[in-house]
C-alpha cells in the first residue's frame, strides 16, 4: 500500500471550535462550513465533532452535502448555502434542509411541495451586498420579502450575505458591505417583516470582530486552523488540524551533472543522494512546488529537486546523516521542531491555503486521531 496518509485531529478541530466560541462571544450561535468535505478534512467526521461539541448550525454548499449528513444521522440544521433548484425541492423539504433563497420562483415551488408533505421548510435568504455573485440586491430585499412571507409552508429564519475582502483587514470595502447589509436588514426590521437570525461574518470578520453583533458567525477556515490570510496575529491561538506524511521509498547517489525528473529541470551540481517519495500532483502536491517546494525528514527541511511528477517526487537528502529508505516524510504539518503550514505552501505556488486543504485532503486516505 502506498504510504502516504493525511491526518487529521479532530481534537485540534475541536479546540478550534471553541477558541471560536470564545472569539464570537456567548451571545454569537456558530454557523460551522463543512462545504467541500470539510475544506478537505472529510465533512461527516468533522461535522460529528462540532455537533458533539454543540454547533448551532452546519453550512454546506449543495444538497447532496446535506443528504449525505442526514443519512450520516446529523441533527442540526443545515443551511444549502449555495440555494437549491427546481428538481431539488422534494428532498430538501423531506429531510428538512434550509436552502438559502433568492429566487422568488423557487420558493413558490418550495412552498408548495412543503403544504402537500405537510411540513414547514426553515429558509435563509441571502442578499448581494458586493460580490456579484448569488443573492437578493440590498434594495430588492424588501419587495421580495413581502413576497416571501404570504408563502405558506415556509419559515424565514435568516437573512445572510458575504464578504469580499474579509481577509485583507483594514479594507474599507468591508465595512461598507456590513454597513449596507445592517441597513437593509434593518429597514425590513422595522416593517415587521424579520425578526430572526442574520449572519455576515465569516472567518476574516470573526477575527476583525466585525458583525458578530448581529448573532450568528459562519466560520471556515478558522475550523480547520488556518487564518484567511497571512498576517493575522489573532489566529495564532488556532491548532492545524491537518497533517500530510509519506515515507522514502528509494534513495540514490547520483554524480555532478546528472539530471533528476522530466525535462532535466534541475542538475546536480556536486555529489546528492536523492529521495524519492510516492506523492506526486495526483495526490495533491502540486506540480508548482517543483524546484520549489521542502518537505521534513529527521527533523529537517529538504528541498524539492526536479519536476513533481504525476506520482513521485524527488528530494536531495545529501548531508542527511541516515536517511533511509522508509523514513517518515512530513509535506504539510511538524516534525521535530520545524512546522510546513498550508501558508508557506500557498505562498509558493501563488495560491491560497483553503485550495491547499481540498487539494491534498480529498486526495489521499484520511486517519483521525483524537489528540
Amino acid at each position: 500500500m502506498i504510504p502516504n496518509e493525511v491526518i487529521i485531529d479532530l481534537g485540534a478541530l475541536r479546540h478550534n471550535f471553541f477558541e471560536i466560541k470564545r472569539l464570537a462571544g456567548p451571545h454569537t450561535q456558530i454557523l460551522a462550513v463543512v462545504k467541500s468535505e470539510a475544506y478537505g478534512h472529510g465533512m461527516i467526521p468533522v461535522a460529528r465533532t462540532l455537533e458533539s461539541s454543540g454547533v448551532d448550525y452546519l453550512g454546506v454548499f449543495e444538497v447532496q452535502e446535506g443528504l449525505d449528513l442526514r443519512k450520516a444521522n446529523c441533527k442540526v440544521p443545515i443551511l444549502i448555502m449555495m440555494g437549491i433548484q427546481s428538481d431539488e425541492v422534494s428532498d430538501v423539504v423531506k429531510h428538512e434542509l434550509a436552502p438559502a433563497l433568492f429566487q422568488l420562483e423557487i420558493a413558490e415551488k418550495l412552498s408548495r411541495i412543503s403544504v402537500e408533505q405537510g411540513k414547514v421548510t426553515p429558509v435563509h435568504v441571502k442578499v448581494d451586498t458586493g460580490m456579484t455573485r448569488l443573492g437578493v440586491c440590498c434594495e430588492d430585499l424588501k419587495n421580495f420579502l413581502k413576497q416571501l412571507l404570504p408563502l405558506k409552508g415556509i419559515q424565514l429564519q435568516g437573512i445572510f450575505s458575504h464578504l469580499a475582502v474579509a481577509d485583507q483587514p483594514g479594507d474599507p470595502f468591508t465595512d461598507q458591505q456590513v454597513g449596507r447589509f445592517r441597513e437593509s436588514v434593518g429597514e425590513c426590521r422595522r416593517l415587521g417583516l424579520f425578526r430572526g437570525g442574520v449572519h455576515i461574518a465569516n472567518s476574516g470578520a470573526l477575527l476583525a470582530n466585525k458583525g458578530l453583533d448581529l448573532g450568528m458567525a459562519r466560520p471556515g477556515i478558522l475550523l480547520y486552523g488556518s487564518p484567511p490570510a497571512q498576517g493575522w496575529p489573532a489566529a495564532a491561538s488556532f491548532k492545524p488540524v491537518m497533517t500530510f506524511k509519506s515515507r522514502v521509498i528509494h534513495i540514490t547517489t547520483v554524480p555532478p551533472g546528472a539530471s533528476v525528473s522530466y525535462g532535466r529541470s534541475y542538475i546536480t551540481q556536486k555529489k546528492c543522494a536523492i529521495a524519492t517519495i510516492p506523492v506526486g500532483y495526483d495526490d495533491g502536491y502540486s506540480r508548482l512546488l517543483s524546484n520549489n517546494g521542502e518537505v521534513l525528514i529527521r527533523g529537517q527541511r529538504m528541498p524539492v529537486v526536479g519536476r513533481v511528477c504525476m506520482n513521485l517526487t524527488m528530494v536531495d537528502v545529501t548531508g542527511v546523516e541516515g536517511v533511509a529508505v522508509g523514513d517518515e516524510v512530513v509535506l504539510l504539518g511538524g516534525q521535530g521542531k520545524e512546522q510546513i503550514t498550508a501558508e508557506e505552501i500557498a505562498t509558493r505556488i501563488g495560491t491560497i491555503n483553503y485550495e491547499v486543504y481540498c487539494s491534498i485532503g480529498k486526495s489521499n486516505r484520511r486517519i483521525y486521531i483524537n489528540s
